[in-house]
This record gives structure tokens, C-alpha cells and sequence, in this order.
């Protein structure tokens, strides 16, 4: 519920934080000597602007839907963005928290760069025209910039900052035209295909899936939409139910026979879930579609 979530003036765990136009926060996340994962609950900070530079190390995204993300990578999070994190104690990056008031202040002059922004963006598809270290790099010298005592230092911070933004900017471009290209999602969604034919029922989630493509879930749904006007999940099931049809009405096999050559757990649960599907148990459906075709001769 929206009342559970917590608020915080400043960054994670700061509730006395008083955000002034210029306020600014660089922080490292390190590696941790513990075993178990960690993380940050779901948050939200009203008039703050997030990026998160992940370099390494497993982690996973919410907002709201749980992401697994794939180092090295940047997570874009604009302001009163409900979000969350999961960290192995492997993760290492940096993380850069402005106000939106300076982020308006910054991008005034370019008003399409700020759009853009104002929606959460995982961006882990570089090239060779704006790679993750070139990124990286700039939000070293934006840390460095902020713990100086350096004349000139609001004015080399805004440059550092516009730097970064086009280069962003530019990237999610680059990545948006590619993401466009009919031949490249044909591409992703065949190879979506392949990998279901390969996968049991229920052995991978969609996010797996994803990740094997080096695609995020968010865009192979976009793909599947674009291709056969379903989400992944629902082409995923619409491939077992067509196995199931197959053998129900081809082969004399019972259905608890059916569902472990589906690899389903129990027969119980292949059941449930045809009947969700389709309506009908499998036995009713094999025997409806044996009277359609006793009536058709």
C-alpha cells in the first residue's frame, strides 16, 4: 500500500535531510564481507533525481515489478519513483542524487533531454560512441568536483553534468532506433521462440528469458506486443497449451502421462492450469473435440 512506502527528504534512510535547489549527493556502493544479499526497500524521495552506476556484481530492480539487471549498467530513477534494490554482497558502483530543482536548472536550455529523463530507463546496452566507463568516468569527476574547494566549482559541476545528460541522452536514442528495427525484434522473437521450445513450463521466468537475449523483460514484452499483440508470459502459455492440444487429441497418452512429458510437476497442477486457459479440464477437451470430429463425418 502507498501508506507503507517510505518517504525520505535526502537519500535512503535520511528522513531530516532539507532539500535546498542545490542539493547534491555522490556515494559509493561497495562490496560487502557478508554472505547473504542486501538491499534497499521500496522508497520514494519527492524532489530528488537518481542514478545509479552499477559497474558489477548481481542485482535486481523494482519499480514496481522486480528487474534483474545486468552489470554494468545504469538505472535511471526520476523523481517520486517508488523503487527498490537488491544487492549481492559482489555489487560495486556509484550513485549521483541531485535535486529536480537543479536537474531543471541544468537541462533548461534543453527541454527534450529533461523529458526524457523524467522516465525510469535501465540502460545496459552501450557502444562505442557512449560506453559505460565514459559514463562512469564523468560521475568520477562530478564526485570529485563536489568534495572540492575549487573557484569555478558550480560552474565545472554544470558542465560535468550537461556532459553527462547529452551523453545519456544520446544513448537512449542509439538504443530506442535499435530497439525499433522490425528485422532486429523478428530476431529477438524467434530466438524468444527457440528458447521456449528448449524450456519446460514454469522453469524460467520471463526475466530469464530476457536476460539470455541481453534484452531487458520491459523490451521483450514491448517485442512480443509488436509481434503477436500478447505479452511473453502469454506466448509462453499459449506454447504449452498448443503441446497439451497436440497430445490430447494425437496420442492415446492419459493425462497424467500428458503432464509429465510437459514436465509439469504433478498432473494436478498441468489440470488447473489448462482448465485456466482454456476453460475445459484436458479431459472434457479431448473429449469435446472427439465428438466435433465424430459429428463432422
Amino acid at each position: 500500500m502507498a501508506t507503507d512506502i517510505a518517504r525520505y527528504n535526502g537519500i535512503y534512510g535520511d528522513h531530516k535531510a532539507r532539500i535546498s535547489h542545490d542539493y547534491l549527493q555522490s556515494q559509493l556502493i561497495m562490496p560487502r564481507p557478508r554472505a547473504t544479499d542486501w538491499g534497499l526497500k521500496p522508497h520514494l524521495h519527492e524532489n530528488l533525481f537518481q542514478l545509479f552506476f552499477l559497474e558489477a556484481g548481481r542485482a535486481s530492480f523494482e519499480a514496481p515489478e522486480p528487474v534483474e539487471l545486468r552489470t554494468p549498467c545504469l538505472v535511471i530513477i526520476p523523481a517520486n519513483t517508488v523503487h527498490g534494490f537488491t544487492f549481492s554482497p559482489q555489487v560495486k558502483g556509484r550513485t549521483l542524487t541531485l535535486a529536480e530543482a537543479l536537474l531543471d536548472t541544468i537541462l533548461q536550455a534543453t527541454p527534450g533531454v529533461l523529458v526524457e529523463l523524467n522516465t525510469v530507463h535501465i540502460l545496459s546496452d552501450f557502444n562505442s560512441e557512449v560506453r559505460f566507463a565514459d559514463l562512469q568516468a564523468l560521475e568520477q569527476q562530478i564526485h570529485e568536483e563536489i568534495n572540492s574547494d575549487l573557484s569555478g566549482k558550480q560552474l565545472a559541476l554544470n558542465g560535468y553534468f550537461k556532459l553527462l545528460f547529452v551523453k545519456i541522452y544520446r544513448l537512449l536514442q542509439h538504443n530506442r532506433r535499435q530497439q525499433e528495427s522490425p528485422n532486429r525484434a523478428l530476431h529477438y522473437f524467434r530466438e524468444f521462440q527457440k528458447a521456449i521450445e528448449k524450456t519446460a513450463p514454469f522453469e524460467k521466468k520471463i526475466s530469464q528469458f530476457a536476460q539470455e537475449l541481453k534484452i531487458t523483460q520491459v523490451h521483450l514484452n514491448r517485442i512480443c506486443q509488436a509481434v503477436k499483440g500478447k505479452t511473453a508470459q502469454q506466448i509462453v502459455q499459449a506454447h504449452t497449451i498448443r503441446r497439451a492440444h497436440n497430445y490430447l487429441l494425437y496420442t492415446s497418452l492419459s493425462v497424467a502421462e500428458i503432464a509429465y512429458e510437459l514436465q509439469f510437476v504433478d498432473p494436478g497442477y498441468f489440470t488447473r492450469f489448462f482448465r485456466k486457459q482454456t476453460g475445459l479440464a484436458p479431459a472434457a477437451y479431448r473429449a469435446k473435440a472427439y465428438r466435433n470430429d465424430a459429428a463432422g463425418k
